[in-house]
Parts: C-alpha cells; sequence; structure tokens
C-alpha cells in the first residue's frame, strides 16, 4: 500500500514538472526580442549647398517599441533606435553638404567660432519619430509581417522660427512566420526606415516652404540622383 502511494506521488511530481516545462516552452515562444539591424546605403544623390543643424530627442537613439499583441500574438521588445539614428546620419550627410549635431534650434554667441570655420548652420531640422507599428501574420491573415515608421520633419531658420512641419511614413514587409518570425519582422522594419528616408530625401526638398527657404538664401534646388 505504502509502495503504491510512493508511486502515485512521484508520477504527480512528474507531471507537475512535466507542465511547468511545457508552459515554460510557451511563454519564451510568445516573448519576442528584436534589435533591428541591417545594411545603412548611402543614398546617391547630389547634396544641397546648405548647412545643417540635426536635432533629434534624446530618446531617438535609444527608443524600444513595446507591445503585447492579442489573440496570442505574444509579447514583443524591438530596439529599433540604434538602426534608425544611423540611418539618419547617414541620410542627412548625403542631402546636405554640411551636417552637424545640436541640441537646440538658433544660434548664440558661443555657437560660432569664424576662426575655427564654425558658423551657424543655415537652418536646422528637427527629427522626431512619431510612431512605429506592426503587424504578423497571425493578425493580418496574410502571409507576411509588415511594419511602419511615421517621422516628423521641422524646419527652423537660424533665427529659431519653424518653417515647415512635414510627416513622413515609411513602410516595409517580409515573408515569414514561426521560428524566422524574428528575422522577418527585422527585414520589414529595416525596410520602412529606408522607405521614410528614400521619401524624404526625394520628396521632402520639393515641399513648397523647403522651396521658398532655399531661395532665400541663395540656393537653387534640383535635385538629381547621380545615378
Amino acid at each position: 500500500m505504502q509502495s503504491n502511494r510512493f508511486k502515485w506521488r512521484c508520477t504527480r511530481w512528474r507531471l507537475r514538472a512535466l507542465s511547468l516545462s511545457v508552459l515554460c516552452v510557451l511563454l519564451t515562444s510568445c516573448t519576442h526580442t528584436l534589435t533591428v539591424s541591417g545594411r545603412i546605403p548611402t543614398p546617391l544623390i547630389e547634396p544641397l549647398p546648405v548647412s545643417i543643424g540635426l536635432i533629434r530627442p534624446a530618446e531617438f537613439s535609444t527608443h524600444i517599441h513595446r507591445e503585447k499583441l492579442p489573440r496570442g500574438g505574444g509579447d514583443w521588445t524591438i530596439e529599433l533606435g540604434v538602426l534608425q539614428n544611423a540611418f539618419f546620419e547617414t541620410l542627412f550627410d548625403a542631402l546636405f553638404q554640411g551636417v552637424r549635431p545640436v541640441e537646440r534650434p538658433g544660434c548664440g554667441a558661443g555657437d560660432e567660432d569664424p576662426a575655427a570655420g564654425v558658423r551657424c548652420p543655415d537652418g536646422f531640422i528637427r527629427l522626431t519619430l512619431l510612431e512605429y507599428a506592426f503587424l504578423p501574420p497571425e493578425l493580418s491573415g496574410l502571409q507576411f509581417f509588415s511594419a511602419s515608421t511615421k517621422y516628423q520633419v521641422e524646419l527652423v531658420n537660424a533665427g529659431g522660427m519653424v518653417l515647415d512641419t512635414w510627416v513622413v511614413v515609411g513602410y516595409g514587409k517580409n515573408e515569414g512566420s514561426g521560428f524566422q518570425s524574428t528575422d522577418a519582422l527585422n527585414a520589414a522594419s529595416v525596410e520602412a526606415i529606408r522607405d521614410a528616408g528614400a521619401r524624404i530625401a526625394l520628396e521632402w526638398p520639393k515641399q513648397g516652404n523647403v522651396q521658398a527657404w532655399l531661395d532665400s538664401i541663395g540656393v537653387k534646388n534640383d535635385p538629381k540622383p547621380i545615378m
């Protein structure tokens, strides 16, 4: 009798251990961590002959998107700050002849040093990530991951006045599910960031207020791809 009780207790403990193991596997499979990474191409465009002070919020380079998806989509932690920061530094370095990071628009007495060749920029751009969103196949019913990025580009003159506010959205998608989910979302996110950057490079200089600003500082704007 005691032997049977002992066997039953052992069986119960084994079942509990098995249940805990299965639960741990399920929880792990529903928790996704992704650091967005990818190639950062240099845009082949002719730079505008102006100098720009580039303003980004402190969290721009450290942005982390956290989201719990419905219907068993899992918990997602997506770090995209490092890549988007490096990408837009490369983009603006190609778009303008001179770019330097600044914390605020306008120039004070200590912001210029003509003897050292440091002058007040012709204008300032404040770049902000407004929104990042993604959708997996399980929720969309499609066979791919989709991602989108929304950025706000503010043009500020040397006097600190906002001349233009422009919002741009980039889109990306990539097939994948199951064990390839993080790779697919990474590719879709990189594409969304690059798509937004391409729109900025090609469309932002053509905006009416931007054209007027360029005219005011004596710059003829005729952006053309080099190849």
